[in-house]
Order: structure tokens, then sequence, then C-alpha cells
């Protein structure tokens, strides 16, 4: 039989984490708020730099346009002409904490499949993995692809200095890309996000841009100067997208765990209730038996 004291200790338990959980979720419906009211702001900053890929026909597609049921929702890149000896950069958008689902996983597995896929080499297809999550997974088969690590993303609300920092590491660190591609978890509403992929590319393949004559005539160091401010923008982007996303997917499965802990709590307290009749029971029967012995 079951001991009293063990299901009195587990009931206890699960009653604590459940306090926990239903505690955890308020805080995420109140970051969750304030992560998507942020996100209605940095809405331009992903939106300027993409569209004028699509004008430069750097990439194929309309720019925030809802796609069909079983269509992509990443645009697709204008391909070079030696696609294989392109050097690509990945770069992750995850954070530091966990307990939201499969938020940061997703992102990992995608960029996994595509190094596989592309049977990527250390030398011409570098990571760029912003926060732990993500670096924890890909480090594992993809040590050699490491290029930039960075921590302490998802503690605080990002704001642009941290994707700036992010945009000069890479930049400081002298690897000469032709085509970088940020993964991130793109919002669309607080029960459904989606993986999506945005391109961007170095001053070399803006300045060749097919369609690039349609634009006033810039100056070279502008032209850098712009480069390096939309992969800023485009980083500034998508940290808003993933810490919205990560939000959201926190308070739904901070909800599944309280109404979890719940019905557990429910069957333990019918087990503790079950245990303590059946101990009383025994009791009595005991006490009846030892008097009728008596007499």
């Amino acid at each position: 039989m079951v001991q009293l004291k063990q299901v009195s200790l587990r009931l206890k338990s699960i009653k604590n984490i459940q306090k926990i959980t239903k505690t955890m979720k308020m805080v995420s419906a109140s970051k969750f708020t304030k992560a998507e009211r942020e996100l209605q702001a940095a809405r331009p900053f992903g939106y300027g730099p993409r569209k004028f890929y699509e004008s430069s026909h750097l990439v194929k597609g309309p720019v925030d346009k809802k796609p069909a049921a079983d269509a992509k929702i990443e645009p697709e890149v204008v391909k070079p002409e030696d696609d294989k000896k392109t050097k690509r950069v990945y770069v992750a958008m995850t954070s530091d904490r966990g307990l939201c689902g499969g938020v940061h996983s997703g992102v990992a597995r995608r960029i996994r499949r595509e190094l596989a896929a592309r049977k990527a080499e250390g030398a011409s297809h570098k990571l760029v993995c912003v926060g732990d999550k993500s670096r924890g997974v890909l480090r594992r088969t993809y040590a050699d692809n490491m290029l930039i690590n960075v921590k302490d993303i998802g503690r605080i609300a990002p704001v642009f200095a941290d994707a700036s920092v992010i945009a000069a590491a890479i930049a400081e660190s002298r690897y000469g890309y032709d085509i970088g591609e940020v993964y991130y978890n793109k919002y669309f509403s607080p029960v459904k996000y989606e993986l999506t992929i945005v391109p961007f590319f170095n001053k070399f393949r803006i300045e060749n841009a097919p369609n690039i004559s349609a634009f006033d005539e810039v100056e070279e160091d502008q032209l850098e100067s712009y480069a390096e401010w939309t992969l800023a923008a485009l980083l500034y982007y998508a940290l808003k997208q993933g810490a919205a996303s990560e939000q959201s997917a926190r308070m739904a499965a901070m909800d599944n765990a309280t109404k979890n802990a719940e019905e557990m709590i429910r069957k333990l307290t019918l087990l503790f209730n079950r245990t303590r009749q059946a101990v009383i029971t025994r009791e009595l029967i005991e006490i009846i038996s030892g008097a009728a012995a008596l007499n």
C-alpha cells in the first residue's frame, strides 16, 4: 500500500510547483504585453531593408504579404553564378531562457538541417549564435563553424544597442561573407508564431544588385554604412519578433503546466483520501479485533 506520508509530500510538492507556474504565467503575460507593444514600433526596421532587397532584385517575392496555406514565408534569394563557393553566415536568434516550448529548439534544428543539406564546411559557412539555447544545440555537431556567441539575451527587453553590438561583432570578426541569413520566430498572434528566414548581404552584393541602377547614385562609403545599418536593423527587428514569440510561448507553456499540475493535484488528493481512509479502517479493525480478543 502507498505510504500516506509519501502521498502527502508529493501533493505538497505539486502545489508548490503550481504556484510557481501560475506566477510565471502572470509575469510572462505582463512582459508579453510590453513586447507586443514594442514590436509595433520595431516593424519599420525590418520592413525598410527587406523592401530595398526586393526593389533591387536581390530577393524574389513581395515583403509582408500573407502567403498561401502551403507556401513558404521566407523570401527566395537570387542565387549567384557559383553558389557552391558562396560564403554564408547563419544567425540564430534565440535567448538564454527556457520554459517556453520549442521556440528555441526549432531555430537550431532548422539551421542544422540547412547546414547538412548544403554540406557546410567550416571555412565557408559560419554560425552566429545569439543566446545560449542555440549555442548549446549547434556546438555539439558544428563546433568548427562557430564564429560568434552572444550571451545575456532575453533577461531584459532588447534595444537597438544590443543589435548594434551583434552587428559590430560580425563586422569585426573579419569574416568576408557573401550572404547572411537570420533565423528567427516571427510573431503573428498570442497563439501563433512561425520560423522565418530573412537574408542580408554585404556591400559588394548590394553594389552589384541587378536593379541597383533604379536608385540614385550612392558613394562607396555611404553604401558600406547602409549595409552595416541594414544588418543592425534586421537584427533588431528579429530580436523584437523573437522576444514577443518567446513570451507568448512561455505564457502558453506555463498555462498548460498549471493545468497539468491542477489535474495531478486532483488525482493525488483522491489517492490521499483513499489511503487515509484505508489507514483509518485498518486501525479500527485492529482496535475492534483487540477488544474482541480480550473479551
